[in-house]
């Protein structure tokens, strides 16, 4: 009967491939929080457009998410349209930045982000009067203002 040597060297070897193993779960690999499509407007501020671009990149790389950035344009309305179609199909981006005014037609179409706003208002005071007016919609932030 051929019985293994249990030595040192085995239960180390043991050891550590039980130890990965059990470890292989909790891996982050390179875009372990998965994909966020995120639809901006395109500005026409010259290279204001590259720069939100470029933020979005920098964090994404930071939190590991891989992220595509839909540069729409206004003319046309074409940014409207879009909101407007994404919603009614229920599909899409999903990120929206989109002009403030818009949201109170689409809020139906939104989930509130009070568990967002609160904080940045807790830590940065509270916002204008006319950014609550329109991003708050029955008492529920609906988006995160910029102003």
């Amino acid at each position: 009967m051929d019985r293994a040597m249990l030595t040192r060297r085995t239960v180390l070897r043991t050891a550590a491939l039980a130890a990965t193993a059990l470890a292989a779960p909790f891996v982050r690999g390179a875009h372990a929080a998965g994909k966020l499509s995120f639809g901006v407007w395109d500005h026409w501020v010259p290279k204001e457009s590259e720069v939100m671009v470029k933020l979005c990149n920098e964090w994404a790389e930071k939190e590991k998410v891989e992220i595509t950035v839909d540069l729409i344009t206004s003319n046309g309305d074409k940014d409207l349209l879009t909101l407007m179609a994404e919603g009614q199909a229920r599909a899409g981006h999903d990120i929206m930045g989109l002009r403030v005014w818009y949201v109170s037609s689409q809020a139906h179409n939104f989930e509130p982000v009070d568990d967002v706003v609160f904080p940045l208002v807790e830590k940065y005071g509270k916002t204008s009067r006319a950014c609550e007016y329109l991003g708050k919609i029955n008492g529920h932030w609906m988006a995160v203002l910029t102003a």
